[in-house]
């Protein structure tokens, strides 16, 4: 059976159902038809148009992404709207675009969930649960949600636990290719002592008061703003930023070891993209 967009729809729904998705948000088939045979397929944390073109020289039908690339209304397809030049660009080419973004972000391959793993967190809890499905074919007998909480093997000095944290992030296996870990941030004492963690993916600022609440020495994310860091440092707890891209990225490998091991998927090259990384230098 030739192997469509629809199909890879389909097998990525089974662990990322689009049910799961936040009511503002837009996942699934944005560009592209579900009949579309596939050949190739481009993983990708961010659809620009850089990433359109590495899908062009790789021969991809279908780039499957995790940021939506029409998240604000779309008023038009004008070659003079920069919101619109990728979806343009991706017509141009005939390429697909498919997006798994809120719902991904409360599955199984969750970036929280592996980053907790490269800490060695023990007695994991989801931090922020969400209400089960009402339809039992989309239950998947798990406790799903954003964010996790959990302890350390031992307690650790805020400045060890942290160095420790990212040499063992660059050599966990969880990013697919050698990312640059310059302009990760870290605010509180260094001295400060840490037992229990939180960490969230992706924009985890409006999360503060939650991993606040929940007892956390240091909270784990990307995007955190100014006084939200500042909320953090008077409750007592440390706030490590990996910023967007880095907190996410870890999502990119689950995914492609997800797709290549799909027998329905066999014959289907995948890759993740070489270009897509952190738009900042520094």
């Amino acid at each position: 059976m030739a192997v469509t967009t629809e199909l890879v729809a389909q097998v990525i729904e089974k662990i990322a159902p689009k049910s799961w998705a936040e009511v503002w948000d837009n996942v699934g088939l944005l560009v592209g038809c579900g009949s579309t045979p596939i050949e190739r397929i481009l993983i990708t944390l961010d659809g620009t148009l850089e990433v359109v073109e590495e899908a062009k020289a790789y021969g991809a039908q279908l780039i499957v992404a995790h940021h939506p690339i029409i998240f604000r209304p779309l008023k038009n397809l004008r070659a003079d709207n920069a919101a619109a030049q990728v979806p343009l660009r991706l017509l141009q080419h005939q390429i697909g675009y498919y997006a798994a973004h809120t719902n991904l972000d409360q599955s199984i391959f969750s970036s929280s969930r592996a980053l907790a793993g490269v800490l060695g967190l023990t007695k994991i809890k989801i931090l922020e649960e969400s209400v089960s499905d009402l339809n039992p074919l989309l239950d998947l007998g798990e406790k799903r949600g954003y964010g996790v909480s959990g302890y350390l093997p031992r307690p650790e000095k805020l400045g060890e636990v942290w160095k420790r944290f990212l040499g063992l992030l660059s050599q966990s296996g969880l990013y697919a290719h050698p990312y640059d870990l310059a302009g990760v941030r870290l605010a509180g004492s260094l001295e400060k002592t840490v037992r229990k963690v939180v960490i969230v993916n992706g924009s985890g600022a409006s999360f503060v008061p939650k991993a606040l609440f929940k007892g956390a020495d240091l909270f784990i994310t990307g995007d955190v703003d100014h006084h939200a860091v500042l909320d953090a440092l008077e409750g007592g707890m440390a706030v490590g930023d990996l910023g967007h891209f880095l907190s996410e990225a870890p999502m990119l490998q689950a995914l492609y070891d997800y797709l290549s091991a799909e027998k329905a998927l066999q014959g289907v090259e995948i890759k993740v993209s070489s270009i897509n990384c952190s738009p900042w230098n520094s």
